[in-house]
């Protein structure tokens, strides 16, 4: 079950767990090849916050909502202000006292949906907000070259705000939505700016001679869930929204934006590289890359760079590199026209590890003279380049966590991994949160992706099984694979850790950043229990999700490897359960170190044997159930035992 937690200011509300629900589990097909260009249509309708607004030249309509009248408010049967739009100069919500602080002030919309206590809110709605007539743009400017500009305040919780336009009073499109901005719960995520300047270039979306043309800002939950799941109505809490100072404009003579960043090559780069097993090369993003890796895949710097003025443009994409090493650079140049959008990107290769951070930007130059005079947003990466070390999640703080195994769970967590060198993989890097119980068992797993096979996986290795102890919670944690494993250049793997089925051990692996694509993070539910897929009870079955796990490749030879059948042949404990004499007997006399820890995970016992058969004597600790950890340089074993 997903954790969803939302906080504010002192008031802290446990959302409890949503079951794995339709809209963020779905199944997932391997096999089909994935199409960046089908992706690139899909999106666009998020529109970045401006950085270099310029001031309007020709308002064709604006409001500051002193006359209400200009719209018209459809609450879905709900009464406002608790519920749906309301429009005054009051902040009636539960979250924000004052509201937004606008250029203009006074009355302002604001949608609410009762407050956070569960079970308050509306459900099975949808709140919109429309301009009361139409606006003939064509006929104020002559052309369709206008921006839409509002500001807004609020915070994204699991509601969907969206930003739409018609041009028949009847059929509207989605122009801008609240995907830009992060999740804001007690794990992480920040409020919008207060207020936030949103600017959408409307050239695409209204044809060639928009005489009439309406603006519609509309409310619901992001998330699909049946009306009798128990966590219903945790989805349809809200933060609330505020919007203000609403005005459609001429297009500015230069303007341009940058969307769609990606630092490994997901739009372009991946082109240049070729599956050689039966897989294809996506062209991922990673927060954590070692170097080996990135002498044959430097950073491959991204994004879709769009002119939204009227005028020409001499565009590139730029970067500036700081940290472990100072760097910058930038794209070819190309030239792009009005209402135009382009794929761009730079290359970057660094050579030193350590932390970097990348600021990225388009740049562009009206008169093609070499003065720039158009800066557009700037994005930012914190990137870390490593020796042994490969991940994706954005590290801590965690923005929520999902738990593997329990009494009703038992899933694989895995995410997609590519590789550009041959590399040994070692072990599994995980982040086990504090939700986790001692005592319960995980282990490390990898696929090797194969179109060819059923459901476009093929098993490849798993390690043994690994006991939580105290101090792994909250914390980074290595599960060892008994031998290393190969992995080719060229291939791609679905690695990360599964959980046990237990009637009271259960382990939360933390969840940090989102997904490029869907398919990219993956769920296997190896019981069929997932209680929102009927259709499949009884039967495994793969899922994608959107957030990213934290889990991570160790190429790192000094990891402790496990030995498949260390205890069969090595290690026995007896009699287990007992009265608190234990027996530990090897069959060599290799120097070891014990470790036995209590239930809560602390350390009760400490010594080192290298004697065939060692005593461990326990009889003035409480009965109860302990670990008994065996460990020399390269192997490492645990063992429950029972004291009665």
């Amino acid at each position: 079950m997903r954790k969803i937690y939302i906080s504010i200011c002192f008031l802290v509300i446990s959302v409890i767990a949503i079951a794995q629900v339709q809209s963020t589990v779905n199944q997932i097909d391997y096999k089909q090849v994935f199409n960046q260009n089908e992706f690139l249509n899909a999106q666009g309708v998020s529109s970045s916050n401006s950085m270099n607004s310029a001031s309007p030249v020709n308002i064709i309509w604006e409001s500051d909502f002193s006359d209400p009248s200009d719209w018209v408010l459809d609450n879905s049967g709900q009464n406002p202000p608790d519920y749906g739009w309301s429009i005054d100069a009051i902040s009636n919500g539960w979250w924000s006292s004052n509201g937004i602080n606008s250029t203009s002030g006074g009355n302002f919309a604001e949608l609410s949906n009762g407050d956070a206590s569960v079970g308050t809110q509306a459900g099975g709605v949808v709140y919109t907000m429309t301009t009361a007539l139409p606006i003939d743009v064509y006929g104020a400017i002559g052309s369709s070259d206008a921006t839409l500009s509002f500001e807004e305040y609020g915070a994204r919780f699991y509601d969907l705000q969206e930003v739409q336009i018609s041009t028949d009073g009847t059929n509207f499109v989605t122009v801008a939505d609240n995907m830009i901005y992060s999740r804001l719960t007690n794990l992480g995520g920040d409020p919008y700016t207060n207020p936030t300047l949103r600017q959408i270039n409307l050239c695409s979306y209204l044809g060639n001679n928009p005489t009439s043309v309406w603006i519609r800002f509309s409310w619901t939950s992001a998330l699909d869930l049946p009306v009798t799941d128990q966590y219903y109505y945790n989805t349809w809490i809200t933060y609330g929204w505020y919007i203000d100072d609403v005005q459609i404009a001429e297009s500015p003579a230069n303007r341009i934006t940058m969307e769609e960043e990606v630092i490994g090559g997901f739009w372009l780069d991946y082109l240049n590289y070729t599956g050689s097993g039966l897989n294809y090369m996506v062209g991922l993003d990673y927060s954590v890359t070692p170097l080996s890796q990135l002498q044959n895949h430097p950073y491959s710097i991204e994004a879709v760079v769009k002119n939204e003025g009227t005028a020409e443009q001499h565009v590139e994409l730029a970067y500036d590199v700081t940290g472990t090493v100072i760097s910058n650079s930038s794209s070819a140049g190309v030239v792009l026209n009005p209402c135009d959008s382009v794929l761009l990107a730079a290359s970057f290769s660094p050579t030193v590890t350590g932390p970097y951070s990348i600021d990225i930007s388009a740049v562009a130059d009206s008169a093609g003279a070499g003065i720039t005079t158009t800066v557009s947003n700037i994005e930012n990466r914190n990137i870390e380049v490593t020796d042994y070390i490969y991940g994706k999640d954005l590290g801590l703080p965690t923005s929520n966590s999902w738990v593997i195994g329990g009494p009703s769970d038992q899933w694989h967590l895995t995410t997609r991994y590519e590789m550009y060198a041959n590399e040994q993989l070692y072990a599994l890097r995980v982040y086990i949160t504090d939700e986790s119980v001692v005592g319960a068992e995980v282990k490390a797993i990898i696929y090797e992706l194969d179109t060819t096979a059923t459901n476009g996986l093929m098993f490849l290795d798993e390690s043994d099984p690994y006991t939580i102890q105290g101090l792994d919670l909250g914390s980074w944690v290595d599960i060892p694979f008994v031998s290393p494993i190969t992995l080719l250049n060229g291939y791609a793997y679905e690695f990360g850790i599964a959980g046990f089925q237990h009637p009271s051990d259960s382990v939360s692996v933390g969840m940090s950043g989102e997904a490029m694509y869907n398919g990219e993070h993956s769920l296997f539910d190896e019981l069929g229990l997932n209680p929102n897929d009927p259709a499949n009870i009884g039967t495994p079955t793969w899922y994608y999700i959107t957030s990213t796990p934290m889990v991570r490749m160790s190429f790192d030879a000094s990891t402790p490897t496990a030995v498949s059948n260390f205890k069969q042949t090595v290690f026995n404990v007896y009699p287990n359960p007992s009265n608190g004499i234990f027996s530990i007997t090897l069959d060599d006399n290799k120097g070891y170190d014990i470790t036995v820890n209590n239930v809560l995970g602390q350390t009760v016992l400490e010594t080192t044997s290298s004697e065939i058969n060692t005593i461990i004597d326990l009889t003035s600790f409480n009965k109860g159930i302990y670990t008994i950890e065996l460990r020399t340089q390269n192997q490492f074993f645990s063992e429950k035992v029972i004291l009665e």
